[in-house]
């Protein structure tokens, strides 16, 4: 077997565990059936889960124990379902699908999908503060610094102030949403998973870096859905895929090979762009 192939394999087995955990928490979770139905509804399926096996994979690269990170990877992808269910609103980007099938307020209706992020968020607090672990306060800070007013909530008012302005949005302030909604909390989940393995501040802190270059990648990835075949926006996002992909592999460099795993996830985003390019 290649390398490739297992370390695909590993990914598939830290998304099994993520999928397992999470429907253990959502199923033994209590409250009006309606609610809980909503927040399985928007949890439970196609997710990807990178952002909870680049917490598993993040702890892992520094020798840490895949069962101590665990419950900080369910956290961060209970708040990240939180964000998608409030994203697609239409207060918000006024979406009918996610994932290929409807949205939650689509399904549900717009008050039980707003009650539904809100307990999605409240849950994932929760799972992190039970984890009994020796960081669980400083991870409980991180996670929510990520998902806050200077990252994620921030980077969402901006984006909606400067769409409702409708006025093009220059460089510097596109870098600055991309880095506040998207890659803050991909940088925190690598974080979170460093300091689940007691890393120290330097590992950590790199580990954080790595994260965020990752999530502008992605970001520009993303983007490239948007744009025309051929467009100078398309060569641009592409560019800057590329750009922050090569920076977060220098971010771990001194991981060796520990940290294979995390540049895969780099090369799975650079083939996605080489993709939608095509």
């Amino acid at each position: 077997m290649s390398a490739k192939n297992k370390i695909r394999r590993v990914m598939e087995s830290d998304r099994a565990l993520v999928n397992s955990a999470l429907s253990t928490m959502l199923r033994t979770t209590k409250g009006p059936r309606m609610l809980i139905d909503a927040m399985k509804y928007s949890v439970l399926g196609r997710g990807k889960r990178i952002r909870s096996i680049l917490t598993i994979e993040s702890a892992r690269a520094v020798n840490g124990k895949v069962k101590e990170a665990l419950p900080f990877a369910c956290a961060i992808e209970l708040a990240h379902n939180f964000s998608l269910i409030h994203d697609d609103l239409p207060a918000m980007d006024d979406d009918n699908l996610r994932r290929g099938k409807l949205t939650c307020h689509k399904k549900f209706s717009e008050g039980l999908a707003i009650l539904a992020g809100d307990g999605l968020l409240n849950l994932s607090f929760a799972v992190a503060a039970r984890a009994k672990h020796k960081n669980a306060l400083k991870i409980i800070s991180l996670l929510s610094d990520a998902i806050g007013t200077r990252s994620m909530m921030g980077g969402q008012a901006l984006d909606i102030y400067n769409n409702k302005k409708k006025r093009k949005i220059k460089t510097a302030l596109k870098n600055k949403i991309d880095k506040m909604k998207t890659a803050a909390l991909m940088a925190a989940a690598c974080k979170i998973g460093g300091c689940a393995a007691r890393a120290s501040a330097k590992v950590s802190e790199k580990l954080y870096r790595f994260g965020i270059n990752l999530g502008l990648a992605f970001q520009a990835a993303d983007d490239m859905d948007d744009c025309g075949r051929g467009s100078g926006e398309m060569k641009d996002l592409e560019k800057r895929a590329k750009y922050f992909i090569a920076k977060s592999k220098n971010e771990i460099h001194f991981l060796e090979k520990k940290g294979d795993a995390l540049r895969f996830i780099g090369d799975a985003i650079a083939e996605r762009a080489k993709k939608i390019k095509k």
